[in-house]
């Protein structure tokens, strides 16, 4: 047994360290000194060293088979029994070939008499891979070491050790399929996917990568990942990864940032980054997936140029209908002015007449202009809702009452349902919405019935406005809301209006928060209705009319203010014919020049809103109440629509008129404005 356990050491120091350390280990148990391997002239007795022998066997994770030159089995232990399926006395006095599968078995035994004859070591030595067959006649995968040693004369003996590798092989196979399956998923992947180890040099490059950066993988592997960044990623890159191996600091481990490439061709471009991170085979390695999104940020930047031209026209539409509509206001203002003086100093009779005629076309040019205002004041934002609960049967009874003539005058019936329901709004917002409803169905509708009534739905009631008209077809539906839209005007009549009502039908619907829609068949007619919300078993609160004033209930003194020559002329002989002293001037140095010698201050301020040479008529009010040093009661009256001039209007504190403003509501204003001072 002695010359088996030399061949045992040799064998071991054939599979490697692990085994042979192994083997000293069962020496110090034995309670002998680990002598040098093959030496075991330390053991005592032929018996102790069969024991320890035996041990060795018996305690051995791998198989032990012991063969002479023939191929004999002389020793079997137990773990070569676990793994090949034999007990050692099936196997042992047998040719070792057993334990082989074809074409192995037929070749053991000239392999054998080759190495006895020419020393030739074709089965001696470590680490071989062959197959093994167990008694079931399965064959399995297995590592083995074969050692030799002299037996005192008699002759050689031979020790293999057995390894069954069954399950390293088979993971084995398993990481290099799903190696395989990974790299068919990393090329056919859309986005470039670029690895990297913890020195930042490159590892994988798929095919998506080597589109987008130009390089192919042969050129950028091994080299370093900033090869592919443009200053300064590039220079900041090695210090973000050391920063980040250092303290964990996750500056380069996210999603969804944006950062820069650079190309082979030297070109940058802008790209998406997702990093991760993970290991492989003990090292760790960082993932990069890349998305070039060129074609995403110059779409960006178009639709942000896009968006920019369409806010500059749009600024411009509002700037040119504000100069334009401040331009008209003032002659138009300055005509009803003058036929209002004019129309109070004529008699009866045909010159009489012809003024009311003029006084309707003047009314006429001022419902247009009043339009351009009122969709310049929505887009400024000055109009406030104010909502109230009210019956709406006080908006259809005006309705009735202010277009039941029109109607029968172009031979149109208009019906209005009356309706003892109650709402939450803002009577005077959406009593004009409701207006312009019933002004369009009016508009374009030659013969039939117009009808105006409500229902409820739920939560709400519908206004409706139901008109036998030419119709709109289906693709305008949307379109008519919008400035300037106009269904059967080729001609641009201006008897037809402006193509505002219904786009300051939106507007109101938008600052109410009272949806609107159309239902329409093209030559039979349309329906436009305005959902509001409805308040059950709610006590109406009365909504407070304004005062009208037929004539000035206080005489005084007006200092009026307007830089244009002929509004002042007009508004001074309207003014001194209602009996007041009025004061003009077309500056507030002029005005404050004229009070100097005035003897006490005067009973009302009327200014233009923009003077001369950038002065607001807010500046000249201040100036005066300044001279006076006191708070003398005002009105600024203005023809400007620019949003930004209405909302510094009504910033201002003080009451404002809008041109241009007929008599009746001028002398409503003054009377009041004084009478509350």
């Amino acid at each position: 047994m002695e010359q088996a356990l030399g061949i045992l050491v040799a064998a071991m120091a054939a599979m490697g360290g692990a085994a042979a350390g192994w083997w000293l280990h069962a020496r110090r148990v034995a309670g002998a000194a680990p002598p040098a391997p093959p030496d075991v002239a330390a053991v005592d007795g032929a018996g102790e060293t069969e024991s320890l022998t035996q041990a060795i066997l018996d305690a051995a994770v791998d198989a032990i088979v012991i063969i002479d030159t023939k191929g004999i089995v002389h020793a079997f232990n137990r773990a070569a029994e676990r793994i090949f399926g034999y007990t050692a006395a099936e196997v042992t006095g047998r040719n070792v070939s057993m334990l082989m599968p074809e074409p192995d078995r037929g070749r053991h035994d000239q392999y054998l008499r080759n190495y006895l004859e020419t020393g030739e070591a074709r089965i001696i030595g470590k680490g071989r891979e062959v197959t093994g067959l167990r008694k079931d006649g399965t064959t399995f995968p297995m590592e083995l070491a074969v050692g030799e040693a002299l037996r005192g004369g008699a002759g050689r003996l031979f020790a293999g050790i057995v390894r069954d590798i069954s399950i390293r092989k088979e993971t084995e196979e398993r990481l290099r399929h799903s190696e395989a399956k990974n790299r068919a998923i990393l090329e056919a992947a859309v986005d470039g996917i670029v690895t990297i180890d913890e020195q930042g040099r490159i590892e994988g490059f798929n095919r998506a990568a080597e589109r987008i950066f130009g390089y192919s993988a042969a050129e950028v592997l091994g080299r370093n990942v900033n090869v592919l960044m443009p200053a300064p990623y590039r220079q900041a890159h090695d210090q973000y990864l050391a920063n980040y191996l250092g303290t964990g600091q996750a500056r380069i481990i996210g999603i969804g940032r944006e950062v820069e490439g650079k190309r082979k061709d030297g070109n940058t471009f802008p790209m998406d980054l997702a990093v991760g991170e993970g290991y492989l085979a003990g090292r760790r390695i960082f993932a990069g997936t890349v998305r070039d999104i060129s074609e995403r940020k110059r779409a960006e930047a178009d639709l942000r140029h896009a968006k920019e031209e369409a806010e500059r026209a749009n600024l411009a539409k509002t700037k040119f209908l504000a100069a334009a509509s401040h331009d008209l206001r003032q002659p138009v203002q300055s005509l009803v002015f003058f036929t209002s003086a004019l129309s109070a100093q004529l008699p009866d009779g045909p010159a009489r007449t012809m003024m009311r005629d003029m006084e309707m076309a003047v009314d006429a040019l001022k419902m247009l202009l009043d339009s351009l205002l009122d969709v310049s004041k929505l887009d400024a934002g000055v109009v406030p809702a104010q909502p109230i609960v009210f019956p709406v049967g006080t908006i259809l009874a005006t309705m009735r009452a202010n277009y039941a003539a029109v109607a029968e005058s172009k031979g149109i019936t208009l019906r209005v349902v009356p309706s003892s329901m109650v709402v939450r709004s803002d009577p005077a917002l959406l009593g004009r919405l409701v207006q312009n409803l019933v002004d369009n169905a009016l508009r374009y509708t030659r013969r039939g019935t117009i009808l105006l009534g409500a229902r409820r739905r739920g939560e709400t009631l519908r206004v409706e406005v139901w008109d036998t008209g030419i119709g709109i077809a289906p693709e305008m539906t949307s379109e008519i809301f919008e400035e300037f839209t106009q269904i059967g005007n080729p001609e641009r009549d201006r008897t037809q209006g402006l193509g505002l009502g219904l786009a300051i039908v939106k507007r109101l619907s938008r600052l109410l928060g009272h949806p609107v829609g159309v239902r329409s068949i093209p030559g039979q007619g349309s329906v436009f209705w305005v959902d509001v919300p409805a308040v059950p078993s709610a006590r109406p609160r009365a909504a407070t009319a304004p005062a009208i004033a037929a004539a000035a209930a206080h005489r005084g003194t007006i200092v009026l203010i307007d830089d244009e020559p002929v509004v002042l002329s007009s508004l001074r002989a309207l003014l001194m014919g209602w009996g007041y002293e009025v004061v003009a001037a077309t500056s507030a140095a002029e005005a404050v020049a004229l009070l100097r010698a005035w003897p006490k201050p005067p009973s009302i301020i009327l200014a233009d809103y923009r003077l001369r040479e950038g002065h607001t008529g807010t500046e000249a009010i201040r100036d005066l109440c300044q001279l006076y040093h006191q708070v003398i009661p005002s009105i600024i009256i203005t023809g400007d629509t620019a949003p930004e001039r209405l909302r510094e209007a009504e910033a201002s504190g003080i009451s404002v008129l809008h041109k241009p403003v007929t008599p009746p509501v001028l002398l409503n204003a003054l009377t009041e404005t004084i009478g509350s001072a």
